[in-house]
């Protein structure tokens, strides 16, 4: 019993020992992963940028392997790296300390965490959102659910997207269901093992609504109608004087000039968008 108990009590002191080595936040996970010719590897998520960390394993305990940390994970300061590891050697914790007796314990998974990486939406001149990723570490298959939100809360799926399973890889999907305001937008990726996470959050503010615009107004030669290309293909409709008979009546394909040949007068111009939306505006003729 009091053998049990000596193991117990150092079980208990390694693994307070371990933390007490780890950085606040950092992580050690071992994974299959192809790209080794051993076939396995261990991904360091989190640690301060710019230290070397060694992966201590075995029996008796040496160092197996190390990795120096670079690029930037989510904060400045912190990044993240890959060492392959042979797959026989039973791995125990990850360590900056040179000759740590713990640090990071290494937990076994089953692919490498996918890393989502520049994250963006904007608004195309056409009016629709453009959301674009990379990703890295996809090592099995994963899937990409992108989500829009009105308030940042309550999210929608509006696409599914299917990894590629390349080293780095980069996606883009169209969104052209875009309301007036504020959107959000994240990312929900799937892994085959079962692990849910989401991207950060990006906002876009948009604003598609509906008008023209008539240069010059009066006008004494000709005029041009300009409608945003979003709102393209459109009608243009010109009344007379007293609203009740139509000018000239054309489908707007881009930016139209109309020659004066109309007598003096004050028009009314009607444009239907092909959001089934009506502006009208008054024009001079003189």
């Amino acid at each position: 019993m009091k053998k049990i108990l000596v193991i117990l009590t150092l079980v208990l002191f390694v693994n307070k020992y371990a933390e007490a080595q780890c950085p606040p936040g950092a992580f050690a996970y071992q994974s299959l992963y192809p790209q080794c010719s051993s076939g396995c590897g261990v991904l360091l998520l989190g640690w301060p940028e710019g230290v070397l960390v060694n992966i201590y394993g075995g029996s008796p305990l040496i160092i197996v392997s190390n990795a120096k940390i670079s690029g930037t994970l989510g904060a400045g300061g912190t990044g993240d790296a890959f060492t392959c590891v042979p797959c026989n050697v039973p791995l125990v914790y990850a360590s900056a300390i040179p000759g740590a007796s713990g640090g990071c314990v290494i937990a076994t998974i089953g692919i490498v965490p996918v890393k989502i990486n520049n994250f963006m939406a904007n608004i195309s001149n056409t009016g629709n959102c453009e959301i674009k990723w990379s990703s890295s570490q996809e090592t099995g298959p994963v899937k990409y659910i992108i989500q829009r939100s009105n308030d940042g809360i309550d999210y929608t799926n509006i696409a599914t997207i299917n990894g590629l399973l390349q080293t780095i890889n980069k996606y883009n999907y169209t969104d052209i269901a875009v309301n007036n305001g504020t959107q959000f937008y994240r990312i929900k990726v799937v892994e085959l093992s079962g692990n849910n996470f989401y991207s950060a959050t990006v906002a876009v503010k948009i604003n598609n609504k509906f008008g023209f615009s008539v240069f010059p107004n009066p006008a004494s030669i000709n005029f041009k109608v300009s409608v945003a290309p979003q709102f393209l293909p459109a009608v243009l409709e010109l009344y007379n004087a007293q609203g009740i008979r139509v000018v000239i009546s054309n489908t707007m394909l881009q930016t139209t000039t109309i020659s004066n040949y109309l007598s003096k007068g004050i028009y009314t111009l009607k444009v239907t968008g092909n959001n089934q939306i009506s502006v009208t505006k008054k024009i001079i003729v003189n």
